[in-house]
């Protein structure tokens, strides 16, 4: 049996989709898997045990995947080449998203009818769904969500060549004596309402470090590199800055955090996956969706306006201005509590 799931991007929404794979797997046990994404979310993917063929998409995959015929395929993606993909494969039975007779986005069987409308039905998706991405993702492949976690296979080379890159700033994981907080202070560009003031940054880290006794690492990428340097300076107690790395050095220096503090972010996934527990705050996007496997805690902001879903911001961001930093201190601090003594 063949299977296709389509699931191109973004990295964060492709690791919430592995735990399909589980299932997936159990289902049809005999089953070869193949998974088409985008080559900017391909290195999370890459040496998952439960992925026979992982395909970067392209046009010439495209062609190439033309030629199998598939028992099953799956799109879980609504941009164009998600829906080239879809509509151009052969398969028996197709599931998810695909294109009607007009060309117009549409839900391809019932069972992907109420993600359909959570595209296009703001009271639906804002304030009446109940359901987690993964609840919803199952659903559409036909699929019940018990319970399966994220797949993020590191594996000890990784994991200690993030270990040496610590160690050369001063955070060697070995020998750390206190609980690690790691403060993701940036956030992808595609909405706003998702990273918190230098300010706030600052103050969270002076508590963790005063109250709690942690050691503080600032996470981040490249576009986080001025704002870390900025916290850094405007800090009154030590922090580690992690710097800028590819992603699975970054997911594995997460997981030698004790905590993370994070917005909806790729960062609230890594953790999620390589099983940190994570305080995520959101504000411009919906909580609900989110699935934290009890490892973590959500802060909510009550601004009247959330969740939009808006890039830019008509009020200046004041949910994350006003977000609510005691709340996360106090949900970090239950988190703390006997990992390590000081």
């Amino acid at each position: 049996m063949q299977i296709l799931l389509v699931k191109l991007g973004a990295l964060g929404d492709v690791l919430r989709t592995t735990p399909l794979l589980t299932a997936l797997k159990k289902k049809y046990a005999a089953a070869q898997l193949h998974w088409v994404v985008d080559n900017a979310c391909a290195d999370v993917l890459v040496g998952n045990p439960l992925i026979d063929v992982l395909s970067v998409f392209s046009e010439a995959k495209l062609a190439e995947l033309k030629n199998i015929s598939f028992d099953l395929a799956i799109n879980l993606d609504k941009d164009k080449e998600a829906l080239d993909t879809i509509m151009a494969v052969h398969a028996k039975t197709k599931m998810g998203f695909g294109r009607d007779v007009k060309g117009a986005l549409c839900a391809l069987d019932f069972k992907s009818d109420y993600a359909y409308r959570l595209g296009v039905d703001d009271e639906l998706k804002f304030k009446q769904n109940k359901k987690t991405y993964q609840a919803i993702s199952f659903e559409q492949a036909g699929l019940v969500f018990s319970g399966e976690d994220y797949i993020l296979p590191l594996g000890p080379q990784k994991k200690s060549h993030a270990k040496e890159l610590l160690k050369k700033i001063g955070a060697d994981p070995d020998s750390a004596k206190r609980p690690v907080v790691g403060l993701n202070t940036g956030s992808g560009r595609r909405f706003a309402g998702k990273r918190l003031p230098v300010k706030s940054w600052v103050r969270l880290a002076e508590r963790f470090h005063n109250e709690l006794g942690m050691d503080v690492w600032l996470l981040g990428g490249q576009d986080e590199i001025e704002r870390n340097q900025e916290i850094q300076k405007n800090s009154r107690v030590p922090m580690i800055n992690t710097g800028s790395h590819d992603i699975l050095t970054f997911a594995a220096m997460v997981s030698y955090c004790d905590l993370v503090i994070s917005g909806d972010t790729t960062a609230m996934h890594i953790a999620i996956a390589v099983k940190t527990p994570v305080i995520a705050y959101f504000a411009s996007t919906c909580a609900t969706e989110i699935e934290l496997y009890g490892r973590g805690q959500k802060i909510i902001s009550d601004i009247s306006c959330a969740p939009c879903y808006l890039k830019d911001c008509p009020i200046d961001e004041r949910c994350m201005d006003e977000m609510n930093m005691d709340a996360i201190f106090q949900a970090a601090k239950s988190h703390v509590e006997g990992i390590r003594t000081t």
